[in-house]
């Protein structure tokens, strides 16, 4: 029998049988960043252009939104960073990007996840009006099957003009 205390012994038993289980599940699995589809990845790309050589110090509400804005924010320390967050509609992106909305925030831009075109702000008769750019190249996902029916269209059509160049020599 040891001379230690119970409550030292016990101490000592659940601290074997925790590193036990963590040797049975293996390492802690580490935080995975969020999986963005592919045009959400576009709007990020989007915003680090249009944020230049700074960097995106944050990125919330990306998943699953309709609407990103690029915003650059003034920490408590002074220091200003770049920050984009998503909008899931399109009323909220007005109430967003309103002048006066919040204190030491400028929108710097917005841009449409779906429809992968950047959205212009402008301020109308006291109303915040939203117009929709042109999409940006490589935004907007094709359907496999459309994109099939396109290139054996596209065939067909080489093949029609080859025979006609056969036929003139």
């Amino acid at each position: 029998m040891s001379q230690e205390p119970e409550y030292l012994q016990r101490l000592r038993k659940a601290q074997q049988e925790r590193q036990d289980r963590s040797r049975k599940s293996g390492p802690a699995p580490e935080a995975a960043a969020p999986a963005y589809s592919a045009q959400e990845e576009e709007a990020l790309r989007w915003a680090r252009q249009l944020a230049g050589s700074a960097e995106l110090r944050s990125i919330r509400g990306l998943a699953g939104a309709r609407f990103a804005v690029l915003v650059r924010l003034q920490s408590a320390s002074g220091s200003r960073f770049l920050s984009v967050e998503g909008l899931a509609t399109r009323e909220l992106l007005k109430e967003r990007v309103k002048p006066g909305a919040t204190v030491g925030e400028e929108v710097l831009g917005a841009y449409e996840i779906r429809g992968g075109r950047p959205v212009g702000i402008a301020l109308e008769t006291g109303q915040v009006v939203l117009r929709m750019g042109a999409p940006r190249p490589g935004a907007q996902q094709v359907n496999p099957e459309k994109m099939l029916r396109q290139a054996a269209h596209e065939a067909e059509q080489r093949a029609k003009s080859r025979g006609n160049r056969s036929r003139e020599r």
